[in-house]
């Protein structure tokens, strides 16, 4: 009876713990984010009543000389109380009443922490803490070191070894993860580069790459299926699948069924898959297709200079691509599904976390977090209503008219811009739970 009672307890911290591990760092983020608003204000004497991690009803609380610090019971938020930040106040201390540009630094310096906590992340990316093969002492360059064997892209007019890649769809390159992203946002197989070339700029406007299948779904070595997208779920393909056979073509290992699906020319494929014990063949599976990226790129040796130079490269990156992921969801590139609310961000988090401890490579962890504190930090600075950009946007208005918006109308468009963003946010987690649930989403 013990021994079962701790074998089921063992089983529920198992599964548990990576979700706990998510929910710390989230609550990390808003730390560090309510922190840069809490700092700012206390440096430049404005009266902050709460300082309060999480939402809902208060679990713990401690009043101070004059700011009381609460714990709250949902873990979804945080929030900093100041005198005078929503309407009038004769209070000395009131926000209300301080200096614009003191108000601007106190509003921007939450999104600002989350910035920085990104860079501190991709610094210790860079400098490869928690890389399982420590042998890998270099960091990543623009520079092409060389081609694979069949290289499509080495051919005339296309690019060359020694090149350093300046831009690729007239889209900055800052660091060696830019080079990967920028060519997925294009399906076509054709690029355009700009290199530097023997110290010159030279334009490659026709850069071809093969193409391939793949993408969708991901698997280890015995072929079993360990991650698949909604999109592939509908065709009926579950996790936990053991890939036997593609397009009618035994699989004996994860190199062959690489090579099978690899040869496919028409994105559609055939599988038959060992589902408990039983063999179910599902044809018709519509694939993704991706660009062969058939070179390898110039690492350096880590140095002082080189792991901060790439940290400020790679934090680049991410803040651009969550710029350019944006557009590209405007534009009708990602579906409703591709989006991500609080549990669906939390489920990706422990995933990662849990092949982390698996693999005993810790640099996907770090990623995804330098990734999401990025993402959290710009997004805030987007001049919504409710958002903390939204605000910055009303104190810029101010700073260029001279003239102060009447409070009471500011508080009504940032209410209604709050309602909407919790309207979608509640659409977005109602979608996070569908996906959970039954590995589909809504449309």
């Amino acid at each position: 009876m013990s021994f079962n009672f701790l074998a089921s307890f063992s089983q529920v911290v198992g599964k548990a713990w990576p979700i706990i591990v998510a929910i710390l760092f989230f609550g990390l983020i808003i730390l560090i984010h309510e922190f840069g608003h809490f700092i700012f204000a206390k440096l430049f004497k404005v009266k902050v009543n709460e300082f309060a991690l999480g939402m809902g009803p208060t679990i713990f609380k401690k009043q101070g000389k004059v700011t009381k610090y609460a714990l709250r019971l949902f873990p979804i938020g945080g929030f900093v109380s100041m005198e005078g930040e929503d309407e009038n106040s004769d209070d000395e201390g009131a926000f209300c009443n301080k200096k614009l540009w003191q108000k601007m630094i106190i509003v921007a310096a939450g999104a600002t922490f989350n910035i920085i906590l990104g860079v501190i992340i991709c610094i210790l990316i860079v400098a490869g803490v928690g890389v399982k093969e420590k042998e890998d002492i270099y960091v990543g360059t623009n520079e092409i070191l060389q081609f694979y064997q069949g290289a499509v892209s080495n051919g005339e007019g296309g690019l060359q070894a020694g090149d350093k890649i300046l831009k690729i769809d007239s889209k900055r390159v800052y660091s060696s993860y830019d080079i990967s992203f920028l060519m997925q946002r294009n399906s076509s197989g054709v690029y355009s580069f700009v290199v530097e070339r023997g110290g010159e700029k030279l334009e490659l406007p026709e850069v071809h790459f093969a193409m391939r299948t793949g993408g969708n779904f991901s698997y280890d070595e015995n072929c079993v299926i360990s991650s698949v997208s909604s999109k592939l779920k509908r065709f009926k393909l579950k996790d936990g699948d053991k890939i036997i056979a593609v397009n009618g073509v035994k699989i004996d290992s994860n190199t062959s069924l690489m090579e099978e699906i690899g040869k496919d020319t028409d994105y559609t494929i055939d599988f038959t898959v060992l589902r408990d014990g039983e063999e179910i063949t599902i044809n018709g599976v519509t694939m993704a297709t991706v660009t062969v990226l058939d070179f390898t790129i110039l690492g350096v040796p880590r140095t002082f200079t080189s792991v901060v130079g790439g940290a400020f490269g790679y934090a680049a990156s991410m803040s651009r691509m969550v710029y350019l992921s944006l557009f590209d969801l405007i534009r009708g590139k990602y579906g409703f599904n591709e989006l991500a609310g609080p549990i669906g961000t939390v489920s990706v988090i422990a995933d990662v976390a849990e092949q982390s401890v698996q693999s005993a490579d810790w640099s996907s962890m770090l990623m995804i977090m330098a990734l999401i504190t990025i993402n959290i930090g710009l997004f805030n600075l987007l001049p919504i209503p409710a958002l903390d950009g939204g605000r910055l946007f009303f104190m810029f208005v101010e700073l260029i008219t001279r003239k102060k918006i009447p409070p009471k109308y500011e508080n009504w468009i940032h209410a209604a811009g709050l309602v909407l963003l919790l309207i979608f946010m509640a659409v977005i987690s109602a979608s996070d739970l569908w996906k959970w649930i039954s590995g589909i989403g809504f449309m």
